[in-house]
């Protein structure tokens, strides 16, 4: 039959289908009125030339007799045409719609773990070997429609029109989406119009540079926008690739709007992607040490890590040098429950100076779907050089002379100490003591930390505690404050540093003076976590254990008002302030500006030497000076600064970076001339150019966009420095409800597939689905100028031809 609508169409000089056409023929006719009359008409001319036959041609069989009576009753069958007036109508048809969807949300960024041996793992491992990565779902489903030239693709196509889709939250058809080739709609010049086969090319393409990047999944509300669109023309079936997951609500699962579609006659083909047990994966991030140590000194690695299918199981957490195997430190951690996250840390002390880039990993696990993100790298400077302490106080106290004996002793420390009320000769016997208060600026700023005792303001002058406030606020210097009965704190009130004193000066009180009571001093959650100065054992635990064995004190100045930007270290255990309803504090500290101050409520550390010699109290005052003497340390080498506005981004966010010189003589002269790359280990890099900023010269800033989940390191590359170049780390994440479900939802996906019927595909027999897609109903285009037939030449040359052969028939067999 084609074969005959083809040589016709050729004939007749019709216009060829387009790509992705088809064409229905059909013939027209009018009956004369009345029809009735025709139709007797008929069957009398029927009935009068079947008897004429039979009367008059017994001279001849009864083959050729019907042979005669079948040519004159097609000549009056023609003649009726003739009076129907005789047409040929054809109708132009397009293929069946397929709309393929395939999920782009960030659950399909997962990598699943199949039974070993099964059809699926062997599936996955072969397209392994086409991209050379790891598989996971988004990729999966590339690979599958893209792999052999798009042959699954070619194979829809040769039945239906197929449209592409990307789907997270909502639907969105891709820039290549029609892949039933370009409609020229006859124009004679088509040249500009690309070829079915760039089409198809270019959809290709764009398949594999979709991104697991949708922060929200929504099945439901995608299919109902691919309807919505081909509303006019419904489509045979849509084919979705996904993993089934609805991280919004129940209502967006894929089958609520099963039956929708099939009273619009659509299947639901879906391929189900994952394993229906939930990806494991271990993630670990935010990680925090110190840029600065020192030899010997404690690093206290913190992070976080949040776990899926492995909760309660042991993991070791381990440091290592980056580009080295070997361990230094490691720790078993217990898995948190699936989603949530835990708070890991693990301490270290080099015995080496050097710029060391540290890796702090949780060891993989065999079933993992996701082992790039167990580690991250942080850039630690060891030092060996002597921190410069000046220790001074009014008197000779026990807390001076045992932290005297303690900093001499010390070969990471240079010491000078200084007493206000010593005699002359002092300075003369002590080879650490000096006769005065140093007054220049430039004589301060050769300390990185002052340990100020119960000093005498007045004795030391406003322009020398000026220099002191400068040297903290503006130089980074670390500054400790000794409390003491006569001067510190009550007689700061009014000077220059008042404003460095994490508490109001106005609001202390000092003990009375036969005050006995003893106390044991409580660490605060701030005290126990968020410095290293109580690190007195190898972890947290043993660290609080040490300090609750330690002596009590008795001695205590109420600091009844602390700042609102102090940090309480640790705090009385009953008392609490007769102003501010919280516990009269200990040990506070404050960030002032480029330094910290240290606050010591008491004077009596020293207790803590009981028994045990120097070996907390040491620890503890070693670990406070190291502190507070980092921001000095790094101030000296660092000549910018590398900041981000925030450590955590929502996926979508902009990242601002920003660049400030702290020493101008550094600046570039060049308004384009400071570089920042930025890299996500196992993704490469991408360096930003910064822009000096119009109301900041010092500073310069630049954005980074569309950044995929993961943690990021970023460094100065331009221009070069002497040391390790200033650097950030942060953090993209995706809302963390989109990853809580992790399995492949098999059976929504299946309720779907049955409910519309359709099918669900796994990949043990994804093969089978193109030729499980129903044909579907050809899609009227358009219908061409009807054909009349009944006037043409060939109408009345046949008629002519068929009485001449009845003539010639009748001739031969003598019947004329």
């Amino acid at each position: 039959m084609d074969i005959i609508q083809r040589f016709l169409a050729w004939y007749l000089g019709l216009r060829a289908p387009r790509p992705g056409e088809g064409t229905a023929w059909r013939f027209d006719w009018h009956w004369p009125e009345p029809q009735w009359a025709v139709l007797v008409g008929a069957f009398i001319v029927v009935v009068f030339v079947v008897s004429i036959y039979r009367r008059e041609a017994t001279s001849v069989g009864w083959v050729n007799r019907s042979l005669l009576t079948g040519l004159r009753l097609a000549v009056f069958a023609l003649i009726l045409a003739l009076l129907t007036e005789l047409s040929l109508t054809i109708e132009r048809t397009g293929l069946p719609i397929v709309a393929v969807m395939v999920d782009s949300s960030a659950s399909m960024s997962l990598r699943d773990q199949y039974p070993a041996g099964s059809k699926s793992t062997r599936l996955v491992d072969e397209l392994a070997k086409n991209t050379g990565t790891d598989m996971h779902r988004l990729a999966i489903a590339q690979q599958l429609l893209t792999r052999d030239q798009g042959r699954m693709l070619k194979e829809l196509q040769q039945d239906h029109q197929v449209r592409l889709y990307r789907f997270a939250e909502t639907a969105y058809p891709l820039d290549a989406s029609d892949l039933s080739g370009p409609d020229t709609g006859g124009a004679p010049d088509s040249t500009e119009s690309p070829s079915a086969a760039e089409v198809f090319s270019a959809a290709l393409h764009e398949l594999t540079t979709l991104r697991p990047d949708g922060d929200q999944t929504r099945p439901a509300p995608a299919v109902k926008k691919v309807l919505g669109d081909l509303r006019g023309v419904p489509p045979a079936a849509i084919v979705l690739f996904t993993d089934g997951v609805a991280s919004v609500s129940d209502v967006d699962k894929l089958s609520t709007v099963a039956e929708s579609a099939r009273r619009k006659g659509v299947q639901l083909h879906i391929v189900g992607l994952g394993s229906e047990a939930a990806a494991k994966d271990l993630y670990l991030y935010d990680t925090l040490v110190d840029d600065v140590a020192f030899v010997g000194d404690p690093m206290i690695f913190r992070a976080k890590l949040r776990s899926f299918g492995f909760a309660g199981k042991k993991l070791s957490l381990q440091l290592r040098k980056e580009g080295d195997n070997t361990v230094l430190a490691q720790q078993d951690v217990a898995a948190p429950p699936d989603g949530q996250t835990t708070a890991v840390e693990l301490s270290y002390a080099s015995s080496v100076a050097g710029e060391f880039d540290y890796v702090l990993e949780i060891a993989q696990q065999p079933e993992e779907s996701n082992r790039s993100n167990n580690s991250e790298t942080r850039h630690v400077s060891v030092r060996e050089e002597k921190i410069r302490v000046l220790l001074a106080d009014s008197g000779p106290r026990y807390e001076f002379r045992f932290l005297k004996q303690l900093l001499e002793r010390d070969k990471s420390i240079e010491l000078s100490t200084l007493l206000q009320e010593a005699d002359v000769e002092y300075t003369d016997e002590d080879r650490t003591a000096v006769s005065h208060f140093p007054v220049k600026k430039e004589d301060l700023a050769r300390f990185d930390v002052l340990i100020l005792g119960d000093l005498a303001p007045k004795q030391l002058g406003n322009a020398a505690l000026e220099n002191v406030r400068e040297f903290v606020w503006e130089k980074g210097g670390g500054l400790i404050l000794i409390a003491g009965p006569q001067y510190n704190p009550v007689q700061f009130a009014g000077t220059p540093i008042e404003n460095l004193l994490p508490f109001l000066v106005s609001a202390v009180k000092l003990p009375a003076e036969d005050a006995t009571d003893t106390f044991h001093p409580v660490l605060t959650l701030e005290g126990q976590k968020g410095n290293s100065l109580f690190r007195l054992g190898n972890s947290d635990v043993d660290s609080l254990k040490i300090w609750n064995s330690l002596p009590n004190f008795t001695w205590l100045v109420d600091l009844t008002k602390p700042k609102p930007g102090a940090r309480i270290f640790a705090e009385h255990p009953t008392r609490n302030s007769s102003i501010a309803n919280v516990k009269l504090p200990v040990i506070l500290m404050q960030q002032a500006a480029a330094g910290k101050v240290l606050f010591h409520a008491t004077d009596e550390t020293w207790r803590w030497r009981f028994r045990v010699g120097d070996v907390y109290f040491g620890r503890y005052w070693i670990q406070a000076i190291r502190y507070l003497s980092r921001s000095k340390l790094i101030g000296k080498d660092r000549t910018a600064e590398l900041t981000v506005d925030q450590l955590v981004y929502q996926r979508g966010q902009p990242v601002t970076l920003r660049v400030k010189f702290v020493d101008e003589k550094f600046l570039p002269t060049n308004p384009d001339g400071v570089s920042v790359i930025v890299e996500q280990k196992g993704e490469g890099r991408q360096t930003v150019n910064l822009t000096r900023l119009r109301d900041l010269p010092t500073a310069f800033e630049g954005q980074l966009t569309r950044l995929g989940e993961g943690s990021y390191h970023g460094w100065v590359s331009q221009p070069a420095f002497n040391e390790a170049p200033p650097s950030v780390d942060f953090r993209v994440e995706v809302p963390q409800r989109e990853m809580l479900r992790r399995g492949l939802d098999k059976a929504d996906l299946k309720l779907a597939a049955t409910t519309s019927h359709g099918r669900l595909y796994t990949l043990e027999d994804v093969d089978k689905l193109t030729s499980e897609v129903p044909r579907g109903t050809p899609v009227p285009l358009e219908t061409d100028e009807p054909i009349p037939i009944w006037n043409r030449w060939e109408f009345f040359t046949l008629i002519t031809l068929l009485l001449t052969a009845e003539w010639l028939l009748r001739k031969r067999w003598k019947l004329v």
